[in-house]
């Protein structure tokens, strides 16, 4: 370990994985490797914490629910570990992780408390939160510029403008390639994420019985696994449109995935800088989502993607249409999209962002 480098802890008690636990893993084995001096804190029960025990990053564990501040124990004994570990900068992933671990880490004397959010949503304007955004977290880190703004939607005031640096997810830009198809090919639109409202998978089942009512020859494929999956297979086998899609549950190597697919649809109701989007992109995938939150800052409509009215059924299906019938615009659009992400999106850009804010 550099003994000149300061101490460093990652802070994220979700259970799930989705992207913000994705950005937290991959951030710290990049720390790791560049030889930081790092703690990772995580849910014992967490595929983050399951992912970590392959390395040597010390780890530890913690249940962080949304009353968790309340606990005197608990932040005593979270006290205790950034003084041990002398941390000088912890980056913290949820809400409750900033009320619990964000006041245990102001106590214990963390000189760098910062809040990295990946959600897209307003921030309650609560005495609480009043409280944490002007006396605890020094930074924060929205993943994109529209969370940026969410900040103030509520409560002008809230936190000086200042303190908040937009940071996008980064990707690893590898090669890229073609299916190979011709123009009676079946066209293979691929979905992943989890399960949930906010995904919004529901309007795959309606885009699948668009475009059999345009007789497209299509399969769709969606990768995730979630609490409506089994409303999502009944509503399919409703409109007759279960054969012409394929629920695959979670899906490890997203490469893989991405090379077998055509098109990308994420209609998602709201996202930050959504991870499996700027992946597509990575792979020279051409998109199409919803014209809302974040996804703008993303995809250049007509140039990089296409973006649909928010639940537009027939304008998410026209774009999609326009893609499956002419390959060398899926050819076109997947190449901007990939200079695109390359650019402004490459991992190693963005890692060198965030290193100049952790000292």
């Amino acid at each position: 370990m550099r003994s000149e480098t300061k101490n460093i802890c990652l802070f994220n008690s979700c259970k799930n994985w989705g992207g913000g636990e994705k950005w937290h893993f991959e951030t710290a084995l990049r720390l790791s490797d560049s030889n930081y001096n790092l703690i990772i804190c995580t849910n014992a029960k967490s595929e983050l914490y399951q992912k970590l025990s392959s390395t040597k990053i010390p780890r530890y564990r913690f249940g962080i629910t949304n009353l968790s501040f309340l606990n005197l124990f608990l932040i005593y004994k979270l006290v205790k570990l950034f003084k041990s570990e002398k941390v000088y900068t912890i980056i913290l992933g949820l809400p409750s992780d900033v009320k619990a671990a964000g006041i245990a880490a102001k106590i214990a004397g963390v000189k760098n408390i910062i809040y990295r959010r990946g959600t897209a949503l307003p921030i309650r304007n609560s005495f609480l939160n009043r409280y944490l955004f002007k006396h605890v977290i020094t930074r924060v880190l929205a993943n994109s510029g529209e969370i940026k703004k969410k900040f103030f939607e509520k409560n002008s005031a809230l936190i000086n403008i200042d303190k908040i640096q937009v940071l996008y997810n980064g990707v690893k830009v590898n090669g890229i390639s073609f299916p190979d198809r011709n123009t009676k090919s079946e066209v293979i639109i691929g979905n992943a994420g989890r399960l949930v409202e906010q995904k919004g998978q529901i309007f795959l089942i309606s885009l699948a019985k668009e475009l059999s009512n345009r007789n497209v020859n299509y399969k769709i494929l969606i990768a995730g696994k979630g609490p409506l999956k089994k409303y999502l297979i009944e509503h399919a086998v409703k409109h007759k449109v279960i054969e012409r899609i394929v629920f695959l549950d979670f899906v490890e190597n997203i490469e893989s995935f991405l090379d077998k697919i055509d098109i990308f649809v994420l209609p998602s109701i709201h996202e930050g800088s959504a991870n499996v989007l700027i992946e597509a992109m990575a792979k020279a995938k051409p998109v199409v989502a919803f014209n809302t939150s974040s996804l703008p800052e993303i995809i250049s409509h007509g140039e990089t993607g296409f973006l649909a009215e928010l639940g537009n059924i027939q304008q998410l299906s026209d774009y999609v249409c326009e893609l499956a019938e002419d390959i060398e615009l899926r050819k076109k659009i997947g190449l901007n999209a990939y200079r695109d992400i390359s650019e402004r999106f490459n991992a190693t850009t963005q890692f060198e962002k965030l290193l100049t804010l952790l000292n």
